[in-house]
């Protein structure tokens, strides 16, 4: 089945970012450097799943590696945006539950060959929260319009994304037995 013009407009807008963080590395901070190599992970994992579906291959296993993946990413740019040493702590135990809770669903609860979506919803869960949890310490700790501030952007749109997303991953397997166009068209109106 052919891929929607949007979906392709949709695929390309990962690469953006990328390019951008490219153009400016000099200029990035740690964590934003962090965040571009997170961007690069998004458009080759978007690129190998494009082409496996492509070529009418399953490419489930890409998707649940890359929550893991994601989930690392993001932790990493907090960890690195913050100073203090007891919100550092915080987010290196959520980072280390999180972990823990995917080697135990990987090992006995994922089913091979199909998107795991319990993991994926608990993922969007733990992002949702350590995202409200760094707009909150950026709130607090700020001077300038929080328009000035990079994380303020990263975790405003890191945690939309989440929330958007959430029913649609929750559903994929169900939107999948459906049809890949039920799923295709769920997700391109998210």
């Amino acid at each position: 089945m052919k891929l929607p013009v949007i979906g392709y407009v949709a695929d390309f807008s990962y690469v953006i970012p990328a390019i951008a963080g490219i153009i400016r590395f000099k200029h990035l901070s740690n964590a934003m450097k962090v965040f571009l190599l997170f961007c690069s992970f998004a458009c080759v994992d978007i690129a190998a799943e494009m082409g496996l579906s492509h070529k009418h291959t399953n490419n489930a296993f890409l998707a649940n590696y890359f929550v893991l993946g994601e989930c690392a990413f993001i932790f990493t740019v907090y960890f690195f945006s913050i100073e203090s040493k007891k919100i550092k702590q915080i987010i290196s135990a959520l980072a280390f539950l999180f972990l823990c809770i995917w080697m135990v669903d990987k090992i006995y609860f994922e089913i091979p060959n199909q998107l795991n979506v319990e993991m994926a919803v608990a993922s969007r869960i733990f992002i949702i929260v350590i995202s409200v949890f760094m707009i909150h310490t950026i709130v607090k700790r700020i001077d300038l319009p929080l328009t000035d501030e990079p994380m303020f952007w990263v975790s405003s749109s890191t945690l939309i994304y989440s929330t958007g997303v959430f029913l649609v991953i929750g559903l994929a397997n169900e939107l999948l037995k459906m049809g890949a166009s039920y799923f295709r068209a769920a997700w391109y109106i998210n």
